[in-house]
């Protein structure tokens, strides 16, 4: 089909009007010529017919698809980039080969129906992409054991000397290197859909509505693949209101004050320690707010280290003058520096992402002695751990404002989604106790906690374990508290410490820093001591002294 003509019906499409306003008319013209230089008209074409199959859905987008006004103007996205002033670049890029995402989250108890959707409505000619899962040294290390003979449950981190005999010692180990990188099974992508135009080929089927493709192989083909993904947090919101995002206000003072004192337990994607103490730190005032708190925090997920000092260290100030925020951030500072458009810039971001040493030097020739050199390089090399652009995080940031906003307003109501929908990183026990409190939970019962939490991982009355308690000195606490989440985190090369959540009673928890790492699998209480700290409107002790504990020892005390 004539490319224009594509473009034709993509512009029939436009479920919005384009403003009246120059740079939205110079934005439309930049785009629509990437999309029929590149032969992208199908592929939105393809996700608004999609959407016209779950109008009975919400949906929100994920990734950089809201970077794009033809997305906003077909109704893919509710995301203006041209009032939110973010580039193209990041999304579609004629400088690059590979074709851009439109990954889209639905609630995720009906992410099946919406998948089910497509294949009724292409039949034969859609199926789910496969994941490749590889063998690593554990699981390498685990096979070679097992075809060696190796009998029974193997323990985790079990020496080959435990469970085969010496002479087959260098077998295993040869076996484990010569499994690592080698494929162990398929399994079905997490919500990655292809689309034919004709019959998937039957060379690649793999079961009912899944081929033999791989997400890489999928972009080595150059298959436009669709991701239909699972948001547990819509799911809960939509439980509440089915209002649009779009719709809640960008202030509300309830709102403000509930982020501000870091009351995010059941908060889905806002929830966790550090982003409770980062809306601490940043006395969160506004949906735009969150959108900055989400691009800060979920990033720097696969980097322990800095993590772990973010729980003591987050400084709004510092935060917001020394930190690229968005990767189009990273964008705008390259074309800034070397006076280049925004494509050039964002291959510059690229190499920097993906760590292309080649090209990291050859950008540092370009800059020169630069009198930014340094601080730009800082920011730059940080790049690896991002993982958001500011369209992402904006969709995720009015997710957790509009989530925030009905805990604050309709509490009941919040914690009854909660409890049916959300599986958070705190102990079961912890979303219960918290909706009793909000009278979403009634808790007739009294005594027995103990008893019921080792049977059921939470319990029936309204009181919190007789024992948990603070005991609070100038300077010092002395706790017993049920750990409510944990994590261990890289502190430095060989160090680690742990980072605990403990319930000390009714709507009380404590933050703890534990100098080493430590797991509460089958000891779920922790008594300790410690120095209290107290920074950027959080506190946090830091333990010197501590004792994990089952359950039995201390379900006797009243």
């Amino acid at each position: 089909m004539d490319r224009y003509i594509e473009l034709q019906q993509l512009v029939n499409q436009f479920r919005r009007e384009l403003p009246q306003d120059q740079c939205y008319a110079d934005r439309l013209a930049e785009e629509l010529e990437l999309i029929r230089d590149q032969n992208f008209s199908r592929h939105f074409l393809r996700v608004r017919e999609i959407l016209d199959l779950t109008t009975d859905i919400p949906h929100i987008t994920r990734g950089s698809a809201g970077s794009s006004l033809v997305c906003w103007l077909m109704g893919i996205s509710d995301l203006d980039p041209v009032a939110e002033n973010i580039p193209i670049a990041r999304f579609m890029n004629p400088k690059r080969d590979d074709l851009p995402d439109i990954d889209l989250d639905f609630p995720h108890w009906q992410q099946l129906t919406v998948m089910n959707r497509i294949f009724k409505r292409w039949p034969g000619q859609s199926a789910r992409v496969s994941n490749y899962v590889m063998y690593k040294e554990k699981s390498a290390k685990r096979e070679a054991a097992k075809r060696l003979g190796a009998k029974g449950t193997l323990k985790r981190g079990f020496e080959f000397s435990q469970v085969l005999p010496q002479e087959e010692i260098a077998e295993a180990e040869r076996v484990t290197a010569k499994l690592m990188g080698k494929k162990r099974c398929i399994s079905k992508h997490c919500g990655g859909i292809l689309i034919f135009d004709r019959a998937v080929p039957r060379s690649l089927i793999n079961g009912e509505n899944q081929i033999l493709l791989d997400k890489y192989e999928t972009e080595d083909l150059e298959h436009f693949k669709i991701d239909i993904l699972a948001n547990r947090g819509l799911s809960q919101l939509w439980e509440i209101d089915q209002r649009p995002l779009t719709d809640y206000p960008e202030h509300d003072e309830m709102t403000s004050a509930l982020l501000g004192r870091g009351d995010v337990l059941g908060v889905t994607q806002g929830e966790s320690p550090a982003m409770k103490r980062l809306f601490r730190a940043l006395k969160v005032k506004s949906k735009s707010d969150c959108t900055l708190a989400t691009a800060l925090i979920r990033p720097v997920a696969t980097q322990g280290r800095r993590k772990a000092n973010a729980f003591q260290d987050w400084s709004a100030d510092t935060i917001q003058q020394d930190t690229v925020v968005f990767e189009d951030d990273a964008i705008t500072m390259i074309a800034d520096i070397l006076e280049c458009d925004m494509y050039t810039a964002d291959m510059w971001r690229r190499a920097f992402a993906k760590r292309n040493e080649e090209k990291i030097y050859e950008f540092m020739q370009l800059i020169g002695d630069h009198p930014k050199r340094d601080s730009v390089l800082s920011a730059l090399r940080e790049l690896s751990h991002f993982g958001l652009c500011r369209a992402h995080a904006t969709n995720l940031g009015r997710l957790i404002w509009a989530l925030a906003y009905q805990k604050a307003h309709n509490p009941e109501q919040f914690w009854r989604a909660c409890l049916k929908h959300c599986e958070g990183s705190y102990s079961r026990w912890v979303y219960y106790q918290e909706a009793k409190l909000a009278g979403a939970v009634h808790a007739p019962l009294e005594g027995g906690e103990c008893e019921e939490l080792a049977r059921t991982g939470r319990w029936s009355s309204g009181r919190f374990i007789p024992a948990c308690t603070e005991i609070r000195r100038p300077g010092e606490v002395e706790f017993l508290g049920l750990v409510a989440n944990y994590r261990v985190f890289k502190s430095g090369a060989k160090d680690y410490i742990t980072f605990a959540t403990l319930g000390t009673g009714n709507g009380r928890y404590l933050d703890v820093i534990i100098p080493h790492a430590i797991s509460f699998a089958d000891q779920p209480i922790l008594w300790g001591k410690g120095r209290l700290d107290f920074t950027n409107s959080s506190e946090c002790v830091k333990v010197y002294k501590s004792k994990r504990m089952k359950l039995q020892d201390i379900a006797h005390i009243d």
